[in-house]
């Protein structure tokens, strides 16, 4: 079979490890870079570099975060014409990382989350904090693997991180206010399709963020029913058949952070020692449409 990534970040471990597992399973494999997407139209016709003419029995979106909706037309296109993708959603989303469109679903389903505030408007965060509480939170709604991610101890911190906002033309709608939750156990808890994984997060020191990417550690963590339910139901909400749920754990309650879309997977594969590249390669195929 021939298998085609399309990404637009194309520096991803997880594209690697895709590519080593795809043709240890007797496939070839190609990534197509779409970081500089570009096309030309000629007598009607759409070409786009290395998507014109493209000879593929299997095409995986993954990890596109630009050209968002363009290249979703030219993936839907790629399906019309008969070519099998796994997009896991991203032509019904439209999107890969939007934490206030996520949060609005974790909570119209009826899931624990933190308590949380947005606003396009800084005027209003003052306001907003003060009812959350300090610590408080705030994290960009577009970045992952813990980038942009504030912890602030009082509303001078606030302040002056507005401030540099708005110096540096950052918007108001660029970030999502949460309350801090002082919990026991951070977990990600990933999911490819009938197979879960758990692992803990332990934060690198100084760092309150405990993100694998950010130089935290990572360790297998047994995850009970009640949690794995509450994974289930936080990807079945947000429409995805892949994806890496955030989860905390405090003595009393279990909070979910937030669904990513392009989870990444080495971390989790050291941690608890399974071949997740493969069961993702093997769960694309079979569930390509």
């Amino acid at each position: 079979m021939k298998i085609v990534l399309l990404t637009t970040l194309p520096s991803l471990l997880e594209n690697q490890r895709l590519e080593e597992e795809a043709k240890k399973l007797g496939h070839s494999f190609r990534l197509l870079n779409l970081k500089d997407f570009n096309f030309q139209i000629d007598k009607n016709r759409l070409k786009v570099a290395g998507l014109t003419n493209l000879e593929a029995d299997l095409v995986i979106v993954r990890g596109v975060f630009n050209s968002l909706k363009t290249i979703a037309a030219v993936v839907a296109g790629l399906r019309k014409k008969k070519v099998k993708v796994f997009d896991n959603g991203f032509l019904a989303h439209r999107y890969s990382i939007d934490k206030i469109t996520d949060m609005v679903k974790l909570t119209l389903a009826g899931l624990p989350v933190p308590r949380s505030a947005y606003s396009r408007d800084f005027q209003d965060y003052s306001q907003l904090a003060e009812k959350l509480g300090y610590p408080l939170v705030v994290k960009s709604t577009r970045m992952g693997k813990g980038v942009s991610v504030f912890r602030f101890e009082t509303p001078e911190e606030l302040a002056s991180f507005i401030n540099q906002c708005q110096t540096e033309d950052r918007p108001a709608k660029g970030f999502l206010l949460q309350e801090f939750i002082p919990y026991l156990y951070d977990l990600r808890v990933l999911i490819v399709g009938k197979h879960l994984f758990t692992m803990r997060r332990l934060p690198a020191p100084g760092e309150f963020r405990a993100n694998f990417s950010l130089g935290g550690k990572v360790e297998p963590f047994e995850l009970d029913r009640q949690g794995q339910k509450l994974a289930w139901r936080a990807l079945k909400a947000i429409g995805l058949s892949v994806g890496g749920v955030d989860m905390l754990m405090t003595k009393k309650k279990r909070y979910l952070l937030e669904v990513n879309h392009t989870a990444g997977f080495v971390g989790m594969e050291k941690a608890v020692g399974e071949n997740i590249g493969k069961l993702f390669i093997e769960h694309a195929i079979k569930n390509s449409s």
